[in-house]
């Protein structure tokens, strides 16, 4: 599912790594997990309204009840709308792109360009907040995109269409890192759980509007019961990446967000029969090291989180 993101504004207790990373491990195991779900509800011939529809729900009614269960429903309540419906729409976008690019592409393929978020909003707090970024960082979010390029391993000529899918998946990453750098910004103003309630809740509105055009249609239920956990899986991800950064900084538990192409990868395999490239292979360890390095350097980027479904 695409990318989103959210502040980590409250409590910072005692540090805890291996707490952290297992609970990291647990999330982008998860992740692709929830992807693979979207993916045969696709094959299945769901519309996408339905799917948005199906999953916003099971994603806020799991978020509810996480907040609910830590006794902060109060953390729910939005301060300023109008940052809540851009970061909601945001979502919507990069979930819309993510479905069209899901069934033309195998699964680790999905990853590849999203990886390029941190590298993106890094450009934009430089161009945009000023802030600086040597020669060296500079060079490692080159690197990124030069990474991509090995990995996609595409001829722009063709007319095949087969570049169509990763133009997806880069409208997909922009919205994602637009996301990832408003939340920055509105960090001090908005709880956390209710960025990420009211962006799922801006998902199933977009549902029920594609749905007015298109109509409902029946749906299988072992592929409901796909979707909806596809969308408890986000929720339950994003309970757990937000247990996670209470215990240890983003430099220690973002980078686990690249662990999602190898479970993706195995994913593929067992159930589409797809085999990574070694171009994509090669590609992704440029982008990994390029991300890598800018989380360690970038220590301002510990206020930001990566994908949450």
């Amino acid at each position: 599912m695409p990318s989103s993101l959210f502040p980590l504004s409250f409590l910072r207790p005692n540090r805890n790594y291996p707490l952290a990373a297992s609970l990291a491990v647990l999330v982008f195991a998860g992740w692709p997990v929830s992807d693979a779900f979207l993916k045969m509800a696709r094959e299945a011939g769901v519309p996408q309204g339905e799917i948005l529809l199906i999953c916003g729900v099971a994603s806020m009614a799991t978020l509810f009840v996480f907040t609910a269960a830590r006794g902060m429903l109060d953390h729910l309540k939005p301060n300023r709308w109008r940052g809540l419906v851009l970061l909601g729409l945001l979502q919507l976008a990069g979930f819309v792109y993510w479905m069209a690019a899901l069934l033309r592409l195998p699964l680790a393929n999905m990853y590849i360009v999203s990886f390029l978020a941190p590298l993106v909003v890094a450009c934009f707090s430089s161009v945009i907040l000023k802030e600086s970024l040597d020669w060296k960082r500079w060079a490692a979010i080159a690197m990124g995109f030069v990474g991509v390029i090995f990995a996609v391993n595409l001829h722009l000529s063709q007319n095949d269409g087969s570049w169509l899918p990763y133009l997806f998946l880069f409208g997909n990453m922009l919205a994602s890192a637009t996301q990832m750098f408003l939340l920055r910004l509105v960090s001090d103003k908005e709880k956390s759980e209710s960025t990420a309630f009211y962006s799922r809740l801006i998902l199933a509105m977009g549902g029920i509007l594609l749905c007015s055009f298109t109509g409902f249609t029946s749906i299988n239920p072992s592929v409901f019961l796909a979707l909806c956990s596809s969308g408890v899986l986000g929720g339950i991800g994003w309970a757990l990446l937000a247990e996670a950064y209470k215990y240890a900084p983003a430099a220690a538990v973002a980078p686990f967000q690249y662990t999602q192409i190898i479970w993706g990868a195995l994913l593929g395999y067992f159930i589409w029969g797809d085999l990574p490239t070694p171009h994509l292979l090669f590609g992704s360890a440029i982008i990994i090291a390029s991300a890598l390095y800018l989380f360690q350097q970038e220590k301002r980027i510990s206020r930001t989180m990566p994908r949450i479904d």
